[in-house]
């Protein structure tokens, strides 16, 4: 079930029938003060989040992934949406390959941003999470992992997607999948952020 929450019935009326191909909608026209079924994305208009209507400090606490959805919303706000835990923004004008494909790898646990801000949001998170010191994870401690982990870890630190994951590996993504889970437990990270500003920490 995807929830698509928006105020503009232009927005509404491409992206509702675009994702209802393939899954089942519900839209709200006004934020919902209650939910009574628990969505798999909640595509939210970024209206919300200017007026206020949605804290972001409350989606890092809400058990559902959001698609933030924008009018060329400023990169500055993309990236503090990201780092409050946002699985994504993307611009609600894209192609209707670039959506399908923006909700596509949100179902699948990817992240969706721009690649230019991968950088940015690493950074910002870097100083927001408390994790260990350069010193306690260097190089020598990814040599807990196999080569062919190292090769998806290097590639989630570029921001890679699971899917061109594999098709660079010459792998599946159910292999892809399972190689993360390993690198995840050798390396005591939760996700694919973290394992990003870890290894940012070890190239520095």
């Amino acid at each position: 079930m995807i929830h698509l929450i928006s105020d503009q019935d232009a927005v509404i009326e491409k992206w509702r029938p675009l994702l209802a191909l393939d899954h089942y909608i519900e839209v709200y026209r006004q934020y919902p003060t209650t939910i009574a079924d628990n969505p798999n994305i909640s595509i939210v208009q970024t209206t919300f989040i200017d007026n206020n209507t949605l804290d972001i400090a409350s989606i890092k606490q809400s058990p559902c992934r959001f698609l933030i959805i924008g009018d060329h919303w400023s990169e500055e706000n993309q990236v503090a949406v990201l780092v409050a835990g946002a699985a994504g923004y993307c611009d609600c004008n894209e192609a209707t390959s670039v959506i399908l494909k923006a909700v596509e790898s949100i179902l699948q646990g990817d992240i969706w941003m721009q690649r230019h801000l991968i950088t940015k949001v690493i950074g910002s998170l870097v100083q927001l999470t408390s994790i260990p010191p350069p010193s306690k994870l260097n190089s020598a401690k990814l040599t807990c992992l196999s080569s062919r982990e190292l090769d998806v870890a290097r590639l989630i630190r570029q921001g890679v997607c699971n899917k061109d994951i594999a098709s660079k590996l010459f792998i599946s993504e159910r292999t892809v999948k399972a190689h993360l889970t390993s690198i995840f437990a050798k390396l005591n990270v939760t996700n694919r952020l973290h394992l990003g500003i870890l290894l940012k920490e070890v190239d520095e």
